[in-house]
């Protein structure tokens, strides 16, 4: 069992390094430490948040110390809750309006099933906008008077994407290209559906007629995500072909088999959220980028195939989700709610890719 939280709350998840797939299960045990003589409680909660971050260009107009009339651009940040459910762990017993917790060790089991449908967490992540996140919410709601207690615990959340169930994620992907000195550079991916930790295996027929020298074939992984119209491309790796430096002959056909990195990724993904009478989207792509280095001006070129990254088969998922990893939260606010939330089924509407 997994514990987090600060001295005074600690949560123990049935995942100790909380991820979990949509529609699995998520239980556990709250353990509170009161140091107060007597502790009054309305009532003990826990939350589950889903929350989507965007960017948009907007434009205020004001007027400047002379009086004359301006306009400027700037950014508006958006944090919209697009999942938000609450459980109660502890009420006032029957015919009592309060809790009351003495000096001493409590604890709660709480447990509750994540909705079938959910966009991934988006992993990586290396910027702050535009993310996808989760996260639970233990609060001690206190009396109107006082403010409450809370404790916040990040959740990495996927859909499971099973790439043999996948249009396309076991067909070869076809791909050509050629520049102006007549080097053609054809092939496919043998299949086009990867798991984090499998291989992308390209096989390319290289030809080159002039013996024009290349430089270089450049392979990038990119993964395009883009929530409501803020979008973010995170290169996941950049190599070189090997032996393909400085080449020269006249052809060349040869099978390449690229290590995609045994990490998180958000696999590929659509999903609509119906909140506050605006539809926002969310939909995580993934291209492979072979660009060809040609020795001369405007003679370089590239050819983009699409990957489709899943979750599932992979012989060490059970292990890959039981082992701790780092992984970077998204840097944005977090919600405060001070009136209950509204339910799961009021806020969301959503269409599984």
């Amino acid at each position: 069992m997994g514990a987090n939280g600060s001295s005074a709350i600690q949560v123990n998840f049935n995942h100790p390094n909380l991820f979990y797939f949509a529609g699995e299960q998520i239980s556990g045990n709250i353990a509170f430490q009161n140091t107060e003589e007597k502790l009054i409680l309305d009532a003990i909660f826990l939350e589950c948040v889903g929350e989507l971050g965007y960017t948009t260009l907007e434009h205020r107009h004001y007027h400047d110390k002379d009086g004359h009339h301006r306009t400027e651009q700037y950014t508006k940040y958006h944090q919209i809750p697009f999942l938000n459910f609450r459980i109660a762990v502890a009420q006032p017993q029957y015919g009592q309006r309060e809790i009351i917790l003495y000096r001493g060790q409590h604890s709660w089991p709480f447990e509750f099933v994540l909705p079938a449908c959910l966009p991934p967490s988006l992993i990586p992540s290396t910027i702050s906008y535009p993310y996808v996140k989760y996260y639970t919410r233990i609060v001690l709601d206190k009396p109107w008077y006082k403010p409450n207690a809370k404790q916040v615990f990040p959740l990495t959340i996927f859909p499971r994407v099973n790439i043999l169930h996948i249009a396309g994620g076991q067909q070869q992907m076809p791909f050509s290209n050629e520049n102006r000195k007549k080097i053609r550079l054809q092939g496919c991916l043998m299949r086009g559906g990867v798991v984090p930790g499998d291989k992308i295996s390209i096989h390319i027929n290289l030809q080159n007629p002039k013996r024009t020298e290349i430089k270089k074939i450049e392979a990038s992984l990119i993964q395009h995500r883009q929530v409501a119209h803020s979008c973010h491309a995170e290169t996941i790796f950049r190599l070189d072909l090997p032996d393909l430096r400085d080449f020269n002959d006249t052809e060349l056909q040869r099978t390449f088999d690229l290590i995609v990195p045994a990490i998180y990724l958000s696999p590929t993904y659509t999903y609509m959220s119906q909140s506050c009478s605006v539809t926002l989207g969310v939909s995580i792509n993934y291209e492979l980028i072979l660009d060809v280095k040609v020795r001369g001006l405007f003679t370089d070129f590239k050819i983009s195939v699409p990957v489709i990254v899943g979750t599932e088969p992979i012989s060490a998922e059970q292990q890959l989700m039981n082992n701790p990893i780092q992984i970077p939260i998204a840097s944005a606010p977090v919600f405060e709610y001070d009136e209950p939330p509204p339910s799961y089924d009021a806020v969301v509407t959503n269409q599984k890719m």
